[in-house]
């Protein structure tokens, strides 16, 4: 991990980040609750004010033996301290308001970054590059926002005007002696804070990668709880969770004590500070003897008066360097924010340079009734992505809308349609990070609508590699692949290896028509319900309680690997796309099954590229693309239909095959 400081590198993060939390844009929310603020944070400080000087008001009455001006000074007391209250509280909220509403701005726009070109796979899959994007995007935004809200704007912005005004009145009741002598105290204080705190800022770093590192593991056990009491190693479980655990205390403790010597010095000078207003003060009575024809009551009020401007200003120059261990933390945080900002925006600018053409599949679909207006395409935008989206609109953003519609995007025209799919041309692939590996080397085939492939090989020689190359998640290392349709899941959809259904209220509509986001669209209903049938998976309807009831438990727990794979396939169905990639979809379906869903594949005339071990998937196949995992070889040759399907009839009987 790179060094990480209170350098310029920060305040080149920092500057980018308070651009994405305070756009310049009228409708900014963000932008109009830091200017309450601000107002808020002023009004207070004039309600300090009031209140620092009112002591010395009450020394000369009482000196003067005045109850009339002591009765006034008790109800103005009153008043201000009142203000004061009301005005804190609203700061209060204030703060909080804005921490929650620069936390959901900058999310929405990570997340538009992360969950857009695939950028979260290719993030997820680059190795060491990053480490725990998910705590950067949950638990360090967080921290950052809530810091800068709550801690620093208002302190850091004001603190100038605060700090020069009671200069001045510092200079006006002792001369240039007082500032003098603040000011010197801050340099030295400053200086101080400045050594300890650049070690605290790369141990902040430090200790957010140790807590991702230690949520991980525990996520590793939770998710193979399973095999790990097969296996019976919650021994060696235990060994390697403390560890992880052992090496974030050995960080913390070290952070622990860097802070104790940066509290510890921040201490000595905000104590000493008491003690050097009235050094001052003592030089206008003791040594110019400015104060010597004025009565003892009087005297009494001005020291009063002058020892809270003296220690206001010392308490605001404590206040800046208290904030150097604020400052700290954000910085620790920042670099880890802005470093996942940084890097998707690298992708995206990769994803550009090496697509032939560009995608521009939209980071999020929408399934809309079709009596909705273009308006509502905005709107379901905003929904999706926030409504900062209006800001960074680009041309994207407007086939998007027309794609959320149901509509013919405007580039669709520029995409030459003549049922080539993809082109693979002298293509060389490896993994991303062991390019030593080859897949296959000079691959050359085509992926035509109405001609359908079956990829085989050995488990492990890199058959669903080609899928990933196919979906445009790898990139050959030579050679080329060109996909000739736009990536709409009206096109081509991929069923990964190991399914996927998101949980958390989630009905069984959105699971079906995945990964689109479900309305409640009535003419879908007997549709979805035929799908169902098609799978044997019908009786989800009555067990989730209809297909707009959200379901609260886990679906990849809940189901069995048969039944998620079934209701993968009803997505296909659905979907009907052109082309779909099989993974081996059927793996852990019976075998009538998987017949009959092959053939309702063909019945619904939806061209399949499946990657299998099942010697009867061949009699539903065209081609067979065998990768043989040994240095790159590969063969590619036409499947006789009949005569496989004539070997399966006979060794399972005729009988048995032509009741499915």
């Amino acid at each position: 991990m790179a060094r990480l400081a209170l350098d310029f590198l920060f305040f080149r993060r920092f500057w980018r980040l308070l651009k994405i939390l305070f756009p310049c844009h009228r409708r900014s929310i963000t932008a109009w609750l830091a200017g309450a603020l601000l107002i808020a944070t002023a009004i207070d400080q004039v309600m300090t004010y009031l209140v620092g000087i009112q002591p010395s008001l009450f020394y000369v009455a009482l000196g003067n033996r005045d109850l009339d001006t002591f009765k006034t000074l008790c109800a103005r007391g009153a008043a201000i301290i009142i203000g004061k209250a009301f005005t804190l509280a609203v700061f209060k909220y204030l703060t909080n308001m804005l921490a929650i509403r620069s936390r959901q701005v900058c999310n929405l726009t990570m997340h538009r970054l992360y969950f857009k070109r695939q950028a979260f796979y290719k993030l997820s899959s680059s190795g060491d590059m990053l480490d725990n994007p998910d705590q950067r995007l949950t638990q360090d935004i967080e921290k950052a926002t809530r810091i800068l809200s709550n801690d620093l704007l208002a302190p850091v912005v004001t603190a100038p005007f605060i700090i020069g005004y009671y200069t001045w009145l510092t200079y006006d009741s002792s001369g240039w002696i007082g500032p003098a002598a603040i000011y010197s105290y801050f340099v030295i204080q400053t200086i101080i804070n400045k050594m300890v705190l650049s070690p605290i800022v790369q141990k902040v770093s430090e200790q957010e990668k140790m807590e991702g590192d230690f949520r991980q593991r525990h996520m590793e056990v939770r998710s193979n709880v399973e095999a790990i009491a097969f296996y019976r190693a919650g021994v060696l479980e235990n060994i390697m969770t403390n560890q992880k655990l052992k090496s974030l205390i050995l960080t913390q403790k070290s952070l622990t004590e860097w802070r104790m010597l940066l509290n510890g010095i921040t201490n000595i000078f905000d104590y000493f500070g008491g003690i050097l207003s009235y050094l001052i003060i003592g030089v206008p009575v003791f040594i110019s003897h400015l104060y010597d024809d004025v009565t003892p009551a009087e005297l009494n009020g001005i020291v009063s008066r002058n020892a809270f401007f003296y220690l206001y200003l010392i308490y605001s120059f404590s206040t800046v360097l208290k904030l150097a261990g604020d400052f700290g933390e954000l910085a620790g945080v920042t670099h880890r924010v802005m470093e996942l900002h940084e890097e998707l925006n690298r992708l995206h600018s990769d994803c550009l340079e090496t697509d032939r053409p560009p995608s521009t599949v939209p980071s999020s679909v929408v399934v809309i009734a079709s009596d909705e207006d273009d308006k509502s395409a905005t709107r379901h935008m905003q929904e999706i992505h926030g409504k900062q989206m209006s800001l960074e609109r680009d041309e994207q953003e407007e086939e998007e809308a027309q794609y959320l519609l149901g509509g013919k995007t405007n580039a669709d025209d520029e995409w030459p349609d003549d049922g080539v799919a993809i082109t693979v041309d002298s293509a060389t692939l490896s993994p991303p990070n062991d390019h030593s590996h080859l897949i296959v080397q000079l691959l050359s085939l085509q992926i035509i609508q109405g001609q359908t492939l079956l990829i085989t090989g050995d488990s492990g020689s890199g058959k669903s590699s080609l899928l990933r190359m196919f979906a445009g998640l790898w990139h050959c290392s030579s050679g080329k692949m060109d996909c000739h349709w736009r990536r709409l899941t009206s096109n081509l959809f991929f069923l990964a290896q190991k399914p996927y259904f998101p949980s958390g209220n989630t009905t069984l509509r959105q699971q079906i028509v995945y990964p689109v986001k479900a309305l409640q669209v009535d003419k879908d209903v007997s549709r979805i319900s035929q799908i169902l049938e098609w799978v044997k998976m019908e009786h989800l309807i009555e067990r989730c309680g209809g297909l707009d009831t959200p379901v609260e438990w886990d679906w990849m727990k809940t189901l069995s690997p048969g039944e998620l794979q079934r209701l993968s396939l009803a997505r296909v169905f659905y979907q009907k796309p052109r082309i779909v990639f099989l993974d081996e979809s059927t793996s852990a379906i019976g075998f009538e099954l998987e017949m009959a869903i092959y053939r309702k594949l063909q019945e619904e005339k939806i061209t399949f590229v499946s990657v299998g071990h099942r010697y009867s998937l061949k009699q539903f196949h065209d081609m067979e693309l065998r990768v043989k995992g040994r240095g790159g070889e590969w063969s590619l040759h036409d499947i006789d239909t009949a005569s496989i399907a004539s070997r399966t009839a006979s060794f399972l009987g005729t009988d048995t095959v032509l009741s499915m």
